[in-house]
């Protein structure tokens, strides 16, 4: 067993008889509900000289939940509400009646300052001291558990703004309270609503980023508060992918990262890609691979006030390939030039010459230098020829 506090019995009063009766309801507890060992949620009494002492058969270190931050004093507070419910429902199986009126009184306590919890491996249990007593100081709060188990809900309305203050729209923001999770975006406006906490619980908001909570920000909830959550600004960057002739590049496969996030796009049809959700200032590196190289590297910052990111290409200059000169067929006949001359060596104008060729014979006539031309003769074809001049032969 482990002490937790030694209380005189001054300024409160018993509602279950008289103090020393505390030890016999205690024991009236731990034989209702043997099994589970609820009753561990009572401290055990024991009464000595006027004092009261607390024990628990807990083991751990032992912390006031006025020491606890908000958050754990909200957890508590859930932990606390579970466990009684947990009472009740096991009470009313017994369809007794003044059994369950049993376990309403003996939730009273003097102050908040009567809970306690005992830590052990990071495992918390609650456990109440000075239970079934109210305290006697006028205007004291009365009812201080029924409260907490039975607390009002009211919606907690956040708005969601970006870190320059701006509305965040769809933006998904997780949630954790009263032992619950969710994750709700926020709407057009940049709102989301909660439709109901209990008043004074403990809410924790954060973003979820590559499966890690970031900016944890905690809320306690009030009848008629007002929320604000931060969030990160996120853009989708759209790249621009063209050749060094100024050409959109479809079809192109690029590799992209940031942080340890690493992703594959391919350009449409106008040489475009977009990378969504990426946190305003960050570094993405942009590359292309080739036979196992990098090419085409590039780094941008996420910036709000970019359109576009370009990424261009270089493009090799065609060489200019001058065109085959034409085949040239060898000449396959051939223009036969005859120059007719007396025996004198005269050139002889119009003299008649007659030439004769496998099948073909020609007359032709000498110009004014005395040359006839015979035109068209295949290479190697014997060709007799005669001239006349007035009609005799030369």
């Amino acid at each position: 067993m482990q002490h937790i506090s030694s209380k005189e019995v001054v300024d409160v009063r018993y509602t279950l008889g008289s103090p020393e009766s505390a030890a016999g309801m205690f024991n009236q507890l731990k034989a209702t509900f043997p099994e589970g060992k609820e009753y561990r949620l009572f401290a055990e009494p024991i009464i000595s000289g006027g004092k009261i002492m607390w024990m628990t058969e807990y083991e751990g270190s032992l912390l006031n939940i006025s020491q606890l931050s908000d958050e754990q004093q909200s957890n508590v507070k859930n932990l606390l509400t579970e466990k009684i419910k947990k009472l009740i429902v096991a009470a009313k199986q017994y369809d007794e009646t003044k059994l369950v009126e049993f376990l309403y009184k003996c939730i009273e306590i003097p102050s908040l300052k009567d809970i306690f919890v005992v830590r052990n491996n990071n495992i918390d249990q609650v456990v109440l001291i000075q239970w079934g007593f109210l305290s006697d100081v006028p205007g004291a709060d009365k009812g201080i558990l029924d409260k907490i188990i039975n607390a009002k809900k009211v919606p907690m309305v956040f708005k969601v703004r970006y870190e320059d203050e701006t509305i965040a729209k769809g933006v998904e923001v997780s949630f954790e309270f009263e032992g619950k999770k969710e994750i709700h975006r926020s709407n057009e406006e940049g709102v989301i609503m909660l439709e109901e906490v209990k008043i004074a619980g403990y809410v924790k908001a954060y973003e979820l980023y590559q499966n890690q909570a970031i900016n944890m920000q905690g809320y306690t909830c009030y009848e008629y508060g007002d929320y604000v959550i931060t969030v990160m600004l996120r853009l989708d960057m759209l790249f621009r992918v063209k050749g060094s002739n100024d050409l959109p590049m479809p079809n192109e496969k690029f590799l992209l990262k940031y942080d340890e996030s690493e992703t594959e796009l391919t350009t449409n049809e106008s040489g475009e890609f977009m990378l969504p959700q990426v946190p305003s200032g960050k570094q993405v590196s942009a590359w292309q691979t080739e036979e196992g190289k990098i090419i085409n590297s590039n780094n941008f910052i996420a910036d709000k006030e970019k359109e576009f990111y370009l990424i261009v290409i270089e493009i090799p200059e065609e060489e200019v390939v001058a065109p085959p000169s034409p085949v040239v067929e060898e000449e396959k006949t051939h223009d036969m030039k005859f120059k007719v001359i007396d025996n004198k060596n005269n050139v002889i104008a119009d003299a008649e010459v007659k030439v004769r060729y496998g099948t073909n014979t020609q007359t032709l006539f000498t110009d004014s230098e005395g040359y006839a031309v015979l035109k068209g003769v295949e290479l190697g074809t014997k060709v007799e020829v005669v001239a006349y001049k007035k009609k005799k032969k030369k």
